[in-house]
């Protein structure tokens, strides 16, 4: 029984290994999105980010990544059987631009790891009303530079297409700014204040996005 074990697990190596391997040169381009904005949407009223690559194929297991991620929540939260509600505006966006090395590991699985750089922008505000007048808001806009070195394994459907999904490390520097205003009842004026600050962020994210690319 042993022996027959072993002699399948050498055949399946043996077959896994003597495939050829994909032309990654053979289409110069890919073109790829996040597939968690369909899945979030549905399930998640807030939704995902909406993200969108574009690769060009440099050498044999070298790519050139473009990214752009783009994400907006808009939405009124009101208690049932009452007059007070909150106003919700969220927004993101980010272009990014990096380098990708590849390492196939069969015909149908290929690793890969390197870096990207992106600019981001951030815009939150938060509204609180009752009676139809403005008791309080408060937000924030976000500016800065994110590195993201990343890991990431795909799978190969087909010649054309892919799946693949990233680890990937976020280290971002940005400059905020953030502001409260408060209704006070006093001459029907309103209480500001204003604050700015540099603000640097780490942040791991696992593996949780699949991305499906065409090659063409």
């Amino acid at each position: 029984m042993k022996t027959r074990l072993t002699s399948v697990l050498m055949l399946i190596s043996s077959y896994t290994f003597s495939q050829d391997l994909p032309d990654l040169k053979k289409y110069s381009k890919d073109i790829g999105f996040n597939t968690s904005v369909l899945l979030n949407g549905i399930i998640n009223s807030s939704g995902s980010p909406f993200d969108l690559m574009l690769k060009k194929q440099r050498t044999s297991n070298t790519a050139t990544r473009f990214g752009m991620s783009l994400y907006a929540d808009i939405n009124t939260n009101t208690s049932t059987g009452s007059n007070s509600y909150y106003q919700y505006n969220n927004y993101r966006m980010s272009i990014s631009v990096g380098k990708e090395k590849q390492n196939q590991l069969s015909k149908r699985w290929i690793f890969y790891y390197g870096g990207d750089l992106a600019p981001f922008y951030q815009f939150n505000k938060r509204r609180y009303y009752n009676s139809n007048k403005l008791q309080d808001e408060n937000g924030d806009t976000e500016i800065g530079l994110r590195v993201s070195p990343f890991l990431g394994i795909r799978f190969q459907i087909n010649e054309r297409l892919y799946l693949g999904t990233e680890a990937l490390l976020r280290l971002s520097y940005s400059f905020k700014e953030a502001s409260w205003k408060s209704y006070n009842g006093f001459n029907n004026d309103y209480t500001k204040n204003n604050e700015s600050f540099n603000n640097l962020h780490a942040q791991a994210i696992p593996a949780t996005g699949v991305f499906i690319f065409y090659r063409f």
